[in-house]
């Protein structure tokens, strides 16, 4: 064990230096943080809402929580079953550590800019080096996108992924091409994480990760065809351990779609057609704290920023420089360069006609969305310049590091906070948001069976609507209700909470049919004189048993591959890995 420990130690000791500044200038993007109070973006309110209900969960023994009980005035909602949930996982933690609902939902968004951050730093140090490194690293944390996902959207799904997408890239690219199984842990677990943040980013970033293992391909069968099928088997493994550790949430997401109205997002404003961007809004930035509008008059800024543009244009000279070694430098500098303006082009209205024939991008939403790729594309060219500047200068390559640190921080900084903050009056507990009102305002997340939507929360959560009787006692938590009542003649029971596929109604252990009242969409049943035991439990579905298993069969697989491997030698059989 001494031996791993001190290898990784004089690994990271060349880079300490480096990290140190990269903490602070992290320190810096996220310093409105550490107020402790709730931002004042356009999602600010519902995820923070969201991430007390997915507490209260796990809390009462939900491992993956599905069901938001408070929601739609106590009448609950599936809003779990469709909604990633890493940024939920992660606030909880902080939150059973100790802290505040509100500090827990800080300190979680500033992991996630130290994760982007190392992430960065190490996709893009090991092409250019520690300073290219750092540079490129604070390119990407003061991304105008990035920034504006933190303090103007605070749209922490879409946040979240960008702790994920370089520590992806790098994992596949470097597991790939030379094997290793802290790299697969790596790319398989930061991939499935990145499905686990932001499904919009997840569909926008699989895309980007296949055309980087096929470009890889290429290069091993030019330079050495008898490595491509290693390759090849590698990647395919680690794609398919990361769909299996993230297949909990995205198989019964996408299986019970047609349960809500998911539609209704894409529907009026919301309407993908009403958000392309502009050529000159992609070039001159305009801050601003509003929303995303029809036309070029947007609240919002959705520029690449000036820094980041020039270091762009210098990473096309690093190209033609590096042309004639492109075998010795490698393919990522043209490789993210065309990514970045690849997704440039699906932010623009000219790319309209792919849009309307592939129904996936439609589900994006926003063709703004793609920045989040040119935020990771810029911010890892960023750095490029270092393989050809100053090589022969230690001290001129630092001098140049921090110019370009400086300048970063200088131009991005001022954004780097949000318009104010929103005043919570008392303590947001689960019966507060009973009584709030609706927090899902387009109501996209409401099961098909309700047509009438509630306007109050309901009296109790089991009543008599035919025939009297009384209930004597009752235990209710959010996925399991516990009844004993008694009637001296037969009842219609109601339970006052929306139907969804998953709810069962037992009593006196045995299951009993529901029907599903025509407008209201809760569950009815009928009861036999006497008394009863009735328990009413959201369980799991088909799909939601295979979905959880399929994880924990990847989990196992990824645990149990060192084991694989060490057999496959011991057989003589080779393990698609170099040595």
């Amino acid at each position: 064990m001494r031996g791993p420990i001190n290898a990784i130690k004089q690994g990271l000791r060349p880079h300490l230096p480096y990290l140190a500044v990269l903490g602070l200038v992290t320190f810096l993007a996220g310093l409105p943080l550490f107020e402790f109070k709730l931002m004042g973006g356009h999602d600010s309110v519902p995820y923070f809402l969201r991430a007390i209900e997915f507490y209260e969960g796990l809390r009462f023994g939900n491992l993956f929580p599905r069901w938001a009980a408070d929601f739609a005035y106590g009448f609950g909602e599936p809003t779990f079953n469709f909604s990633p949930p890493v940024v939920y996982y992660l606030t909880a933690f902080f939150h059973v550590i100790g802290f505040s609902s509100l500090s827990a939902e800080n300190l979680a968004a500033f992991s996630i800019l130290v994760l982007s951050g190392l992430g960065m730093y190490l996709l893009a140090g090991q092409a250019f080096g520690p300073r290219g490194g750092l540079v490129s690293a604070v390119a990407y944390l003061f991304s105008p996108y990035l920034l504006v996902n933190l303090y103007v959207r605070h749209a922490l799904a879409d946040f979240s992924a960008f702790a994920f997408i370089p520590f992806a890239f790098w994992g596949l690219h470097r597991y790939a091409a030379v094997g290793g199984y802290w790299r697969l842990l790596i790319g398989a677990f930061s991939t499935a994480l990145l499905v686990l943040s932001s499904t919009s980013v997840a569909l926008i970033t699989f895309p980007a990760l296949l055309l980087l293992f096929a470009t890889m391909l290429f290069f091993e069968w030019r330079d050495r065809e008898s490595s491509v099928i290693p390759a090849l088997a590698r990647g395919l493994w680690l794609f398919l351990l990361s769909l299996g550790l993230s297949a909990f949430y995205w198989l019964p997401s996408l299986a019970e779609t047609d349960f809500v109205h998911l539609h209704r997002r894409l529907e009026g404003p919301a309407d993908f057609h009403n958000h392309f961007l502009y050529i000159h809004q992609l070039v001159f930035p305009q801050w601003g704290y509003g929303l995303s509008l029809p036309g070029s008059e947007d609240g919002m800024n959705f520029a690449i920023g000036p820094i980041h543009l020039l270091l762009l244009a210098t990473s096309f000279w690093v190209i033609w420089r590096t042309a004639t070694r492109l075998r010795q430098v490698g393919f990522l500098v043209p490789f993210f360069v065309s990514l970045s303006v690849l997704a440039g082009f699906f932010t623009i209205g000219t790319s309209v006609f792919i849009w309307e024939r592939l129904s996936f991008l439609q589900m994006l939403q926003f063709p703004w969305r793609f920045l989040s790729l040119i935020a990771m594309g810029t911010g890892f060219v960023s750095g490029s310049m270092f393989l050809i500047f100053f090589r022969e200068s230690r001290w001129r390559a630092t001098g140049l590091m921090w110019i370009l640190i400086v300048a970063l921080v200088v131009v991005g900084f001022p954004h780097a906070k949000p318009i104010g903050f929103v005043v919570i009056n008392g303590s947001v507990t689960p019966s507060f948001i009973v009584t709030s009102g609706r927090q899902d305002t387009l109501r996209q997340l409401e099961p098909i069976w309700v047509r009438q939507t509630p306007t109050a929360p309901a009296a109790e959560r089991l009543t008599f609507i035919e025939g009297e009787g009384q209930v004597l006692t009752s235990k209710v938590t959010p996925t399991y209700y516990d009844f004993v009542t008694e009637s001296t003649e037969a009842t219609r029971m109601r339970v006052n909470t929306f139907y969804f596929p998953g709810w069962k109604v037992f009593v006196d252990e045995v299951e009993r049919p529901v029907d599903i009242a025509n407008l209201t969409g809760v569950m009815e049943f009928s009861l036999e004189a006497g008394k009863h035991r009735i328990q009413v439990q959201f369980t799991d579905t088909p799909v939601r048993n295979v979905g959880e298993w399929l994880s924990l069969f990847a989990l196992a697989s990824i645990l149990a591959t060192p084991w694989l491997i060490s057999r496959l030698r011991s057989r003589g059989v080779p393990p698609f890995q170099k040595p």
